[in-house]
């Protein structure tokens, strides 16, 4: 099969770019012939990159171009869309459609309801712009500049009154039910919807060395819509409540928001070690107890859940979105209420001292990875959903 990608990457490479690189050399494993096509936030550069930025996002017409000379030379049976924000705008939908050839969508996040992509802002959940009100995000200024937050509303507001991707997207595939439902309850067709998670290899080469499991992970930025404040203050109360007994020290790994944390004490107990390199970050999971995770918005299919769980580590999440679709309380994981520290103290107190609990929880998370998010699996169920396209439009 021949696979057309099309992508905006970030600026700064991101668990989505990480899933679209996993998911292109999978499809090549097994013999298909995959094309990138992509552009980069990182061609945004002063005053006159951000006014093409802006135009981009209605209309580019190098992306126009660029991938109807794709289409023609290439002759992909299928086109699989991942983002198209802001160098290469969804009119390039019209120019694939022309040509015959269906379209497939992954559904990363939100941003075909919600401008920003997060239903976030303010250090709160937000879903104001959701049904069709898109001057939500300018009139709260979710982006922190007026004129980001306006492009983004009314390249949203552009795309949704042409149709570009209600009635030129043949298949949506959403990363959990959660996603699903919100984008039928915002007018997207429900046939036209259909659940394929990320997904991990499993194989993981294990130390000789057993490991320590002496300590707590948390990777991911350490800012307020990851909610790290609610481990700051747990792990306070932990130490201030239950000094009599040993709670584990929690290892944090990843981009660190200094304005956010100077406004902090930190515990002893928590170790910031900033950005770590993925191999070293094996070796952190390998030798880590659990994992904690505390996002106060809701995210995709966090790819930090599957590397826990692919080193039998269980996870303490919030009850919140889709996250109980993949940890289940009391199965692979532990969940907390969400913004609530201190039921976030009492289960990382519950897993801090019950190995046996967490070797129980570790397993089944690493079988349920196995049974569900393994490449073979997704593989099936991608060509399945490409096939079904092309049956469809032929």
């Amino acid at each position: 099969m021949r696979i057309l990608q099309i992508h905006n990457k970030y600026g700064k490479f991101s668990g989505e770019e990480s899933v679209l690189e996993a998911e292109k050399l999978l499809l090549e494993k097994k013999g298909n012939e995959v094309l990138l096509y992509s552009r980069s936030s990182e061609e945004i550069g002063g005053f006159w990159g951000k006014v093409n930025a802006f135009v981009s996002g209605f209309y580019n017409y190098r992306s126009i171009l660029e991938i109807k000379k794709l289409l023609l030379i290439f002759k992909p049976d299928i086109v699989h869309i991942h983002n198209l924000y802001p160098f290469i705008s969804p009119t390039v939908l019209l120019t694939i459609q022309r040509q015959n050839t269906p379209i497939v969508m992954t559904v990363h996040n939100y941003r075909l309801i919600c401008p920003n992509g997060l239903f976030f802002t303010k250090g709160k959940i937000c879903e104001r712009c959701a049904g069709g009100n898109e001057w939500n995000c300018i009139i709260r200024n979710c982006e922190g500049s007026f004129a980001k937050s306006s492009g983004y509303a009314l390249r949203n507001f552009y795309a949704r009154k042409r149709h570009f991707f209600s009635s030129n997207i043949s298949r949506f595939i959403c990363l959990t039910n959660f996603q699903k439902e919100k984008l039928i309850k915002n007018g997207f067709g429900k046939k036209k919807m259909t659940v394929l998670s990320n997904f991990l290899d499993a194989k993981f080469k294990e130390d000789c060395v057993i490991p320590s499991k002496s300590y707590i992970v948390f990777s991911g930025r350490v800012n307020n819509q990851k909610g790290f404040d609610l481990i700051i203050m747990a792990m306070d109360f932990l130490e201030t409540e239950y000094s009599q007994n040993k709670v584990l020290p929690i290892l944090v790994a990843g981009q660190i928001d200094s304005a956010f944390i100077n406004q902090f004490k930190i515990p002893e107990s928590i170790q910031l070690k900033g950005i770590v390199p993925k191999k070293e970050m094996d070796s952190i999971y390998h030798n880590a107890r659990f994992l904690v995770f505390t996002s106060r918005s809701y995210e995709g299919a966090p790819m930090v859940f599957f590397e826990a769980m692919k080193h039998h580590l269980p996870v303490i999440a919030p009850r919140l979105g889709a996250y109980s679709e993949i940890i289940e309380d009391g199965v692979n994981g532990l969940l907390f209420s969400p913004g609530d520290y201190i039921d976030l103290a009492h289960k990382i107190k519950i897993l801090s001292l019950n190995k046996d609990l967490c070797f129980q929880l570790g397993e089944n998370g690493y079988q349920k990875l196995i049974e569900k998010y393994s490449p073979e699996i997704h593989y099936d169920q991608l060509i399945s959903i490409y096939r079904q396209v092309i049956n469809e439009n032929s």
